[in-house]
């Protein structure tokens, strides 16, 4: 059982680790900083996850040597850090412009399940910190704790699965779509899952504790990201149908220079800053500081968005 736990663990990593891989190449060709902020919501993840393996094995060492009380103490307050750190992000991702605008409601819930959630974590780790004959550990190790503790992940999960998949557009790029959906529905696979693990903890000592069935949903999070990376990756063969060369009106609309309007026809050809630097034989720091330049005249937050203002 424990070379099997060993392989999903190793899966688990892997697939994670690219996928942050992956969302630095999307932010780079796409610039949405739902994208920046969803990349240390990863990072905490794989924290979380690193955590959980690193006690798992340890324990397992420790149980033959000499017990591990002070073990469970430390991983208790790592685990609790790093719990409020990962509901911290999650709040701060779903405060862009992109998501609170698009499900205000959602958002509102979503904001007030993660303080809710920080609170009881907060309240965990202080009762780790103080020790166990202190209230504060018997409160966060009582059932009725647990049941509401699970409510308020599952409010989260589910709210920001709802945000992510509302936010969506047909006007964005198809792996921005298939990473907002892939997470969303990730996150609302989530509840039921979460419930099911819930149940089979308090009726009975789960068999396969080490390995959680919430992190079948980091797997699918992190495959979801891995398809948006090669979506992102693959030249669409309609691109250049989609986006032709900018005209003189428009050009003359948004102000745009002529270098600046050279770049967004570069940019509607599906080339990165690096390959426009080299075709046009300037600086990468240039091509960002005239792309800059031409966002702001048009209002744009991403690639995909500009074109379809340029070209509206």
């Amino acid at each position: 059982m424990g070379h099997v736990v060993l392989f999903l663990y190793i899966l688990i990593f892997s697939t994670g680790f690219a996928s942050l891989v992956g969302l630095g190449v999307l932010d780079n060709r796409l610039g949405q900083p739902f994208i920046g902020r969803m990349f240390l919501v990863q990072t905490l993840f794989i924290a979380n996850l690193a955590i959980v393996a690193v006690y798992y094995y340890a324990s397992q060492v420790l149980d033959l040597i000499s017990g591990s009380d002070r073990l469970d103490l430390v991983f208790s307050m790592v685990a609790g850090v790093l719990g409020i750190a990962l509901y911290g992000a999650i709040l701060n991702m779903i405060g862009i412009k992109l998501l609170r605008t698009k499900s205000p409601l959602l958002f509102r819930v979503a904001g007030i399940g993660c303080i809710v959630t920080i609170t009881m974590q907060t309240v965990h780790l202080l009762g780790a910190l103080v020790g166990n004959r202190n209230v504060l550990l018997l409160i966060a190790s009582s059932p009725p704790w647990r049941i509401v503790s699970y409510l308020c992940i599952a409010i989260v999960m589910g709210s920001v699965g709802l945000v992510l998949l509302r936010a969506r557009s047909d006007k964005s790029h198809r792996a921005l779509r298939t990473l907002l959906g892939g997470i969303g529905l990730n996150c609302l696979l989530f509840v039921p899952l979460g419930l099911l693990e819930f149940v089979l903890d308090t009726v009975a000592t789960f068999t396969y504790s080490p390995i959680s069935l919430e992190y079948l949903i980091y797997l699918g999070i992190n495959i979801s990201i891995l398809v948006a990376l090669v979506q992102v990756l693959a030249k669409d063969p309609n691109s250049s149908v989609a986006f032709g060369e900018i005209s003189d009106e428009v050009a003359s609309r948004f102000s745009l220079t002529a270098r600046e309007r050279q770049m967004a026809n570069l940019i509607a050809q599906g080339l990165t800053n690096k390959e426009i630097a080299f075709q046009l034989g300037i600086t990468e720091a240039t091509v960002r500081t005239h792309i800059y330049n031409v966002f702001q005249k048009v209002g744009a937050q991403s690639r995909i968005e500009l074109l379809n203002l340029l070209h509206s």
